[in-house]
């Protein structure tokens, strides 16, 4: 099995190549596989049993959030998966690590603000949370990171300390209120019962926290 996209495809093309050269001297079939859905089966190998497995999984809605992609995908009845929505500039992983970049922490800057964070108030500055015009479950997270140096600007032109783990709480605390308010809602619409979320990003803590409080008070199974 190899990865077939999405993806760059210089590094696609690598991989799907090795494979081949692998299925040829094996002697065995190569299956393409979808990146976005081989993310969503990871967020079940911690139940014990795989989705693969088990036919009563579905249907999920599926939160795939990364480096890369930020995307909203219903699993339906029969395992096939029809995308929602995604972001249409920033996936929200870029933008963290892009505000890191900003304040120096350096990459990949995730997990550094996620940690920073922990230290912070996440209600010391007010970051936009953009939405999309004609699409609800449509992500924009440049203006985010638009806001944060704009933030960094000002602070720097009048001369004022910037508390970094205040802007960091801040900050991230915003990339999940979206991610969240936006997967929570659309689960709840179209009547599922499950929420996985997948990808780099599905190990902040934050958002897990923010995702798991959100299910249980919707009444929503969540998988990470």
């Amino acid at each position: 099995a190899v990865t077939q996209g999405p993806g760059l495809i210089p590094a696609l093309l690598v991989g799907i190549n090795y494979a081949k050269g692998l299925a040829i001297n094996l002697r065995r079939p190569i299956t393409g596989v979808n990146h976005f859905i081989a993310h969503i089966y990871g967020a079940f190998l911690n139940n014990g049993k795989g989705v693969l497995e088990d036919k009563n999984s579905y249907p999920i809605l599926a939160l795939v959030v990364s480096g890369g992609h930020t995307s909203l995908l219903l699993i339906t009845e029969d395992g096939s998966a029809r995308h929602l929505g995604c972001t249409i500039d920033d996936a929200a992983g870029e933008a963290l690590d892009k505000a890191s970049k900003l304040l120096g922490l350096g990459y990949p800057g995730g997990p550094k603000i996620d940690k920073l964070a922990k230290e912070g108030n996440p209600h010391a500055m007010e970051f936009p949370r953009a939405k999309v015009g004609g699409s609800q479950y449509d992500f924009s997270f440049s203006g985010m990171k638009s806001a944060v140096l704009n933030y960094i600007n000002q602070a720097e032109m009048k001369g004022e300390t910037i508390c970094v783990p205040d802007l960091c709480a801040s900050f991230q605390n915003a990339v999940v209120d979206v991610l969240v308010s936006r997967a929570v809602a659309a689960t709840k619409e179209f009547g599922y019962k499950k929420l996985a979320i997948a990808g780099g990003v599905a190990s902040n803590s934050a958002l897990r926290a923010g995702m798991k409080a959100a299910c249980e008070k919707a009444g929503i199974e969540f998988y990470y």
